[in-house]
């Protein structure tokens, strides 16, 4: 038996450098640091982590890792002022400046974005199994490795999945471009869990990030489903 609550996750992630070198994001003060490639990035009084252009010439292209563990998610915003939510156990890996004709990302887990317009550079983000082609728009993708199906949901804009094209209200799943309940599939970065017509399973996964579990079935999964929402900041 359980003999104590076991507190909600909160923000806490870690950003990794070029160099390899390893910066805890939710015990630093606030105020800019410098990084290399003459970046500033700096952490606001909210916690976020902001990122100022850098006038560089420099030919060589440095990347950062931010990584939120389970019981983390943490916000970021791209040198381009794109406007990243990343939730528990996930990653993104990005350049420090835009160069090029594109700007490209790399996730795991699961990212809400909010991408700046810029139709000469459009806005590119890599999965495990997708490519997500962007101008700017908002858009949540949920490619945890131990979810059954890689989704990504389209909020408001267009974007473009292995040549096909979603619109608002619809998601990418696994192949197929689908209608989707946006308020549940975004709900994690609004504070809540919606766990309307899910299974235990998939719940149970989900608190499991949160609240940093391991969920065990001593027996079979039970065949359980569930309706309801349940704020993020509850033990």
């Amino acid at each position: 038996a359980l003999h104590e609550d076991i507190a909600p996750g909160g923000q806490k992630a870690t950003l990794t450098l070029a160099d390899g070198s390893v910066i805890l994001l939710d015990s630093i003060g606030k105020g800019p640091l410098s990084l290399q490639g003459g970046v500033v990035v700096e952490k606001l009084d909210d916690g976020q982590i902001v990122y100022r252009p850098a006038d560089v010439k420099s030919e060589e292209i440095f990347y950062s890792t931010m990584t939120t563990p389970k019981g983390g998610q943490y916000q970021l915003q791209l040198p381009d002022g794109t406007a990243v939510w990343l939730n528990a156990a996930s990653s993104i890996t990005y350049p420090i400046s835009f160069a090029g004709n594109s700007r490209t990302v790399s996730i795991t887990g699961e990212a809400y974005f909010e991408v700046v317009k810029d139709k000469n550079k459009p806005f590119i983000v890599k999965t495990i199994k997708d490519e997500i082609v962007v101008t700017g728009t908002s858009f949540n993708i949920n490619s945890y490795a131990d979810e059954p199906v890689s989704k990504t949901t389209l909020i408001e804009g267009e974007v473009r999945i292995n040549d096909r094209i979603l619109q608002p209200g619809e998601a990418y799943l696994n192949g197929k471009v689908i209608k989707t309940d946006v308020d549940q599939d975004v709900a994690w970065k609004n504070g809540v869990f919606n766990f309307d017509d899910k299974k235990l399973e998939e719940i149970m996964r989900q608190l499991s990030r949160w609240y940093n579990i391991d969920v065990v079935y001593e027996k079979e999964v039970p065949n359980m489903e569930f309706f309801g929402k349940m704020g993020r900041d509850l033990t």
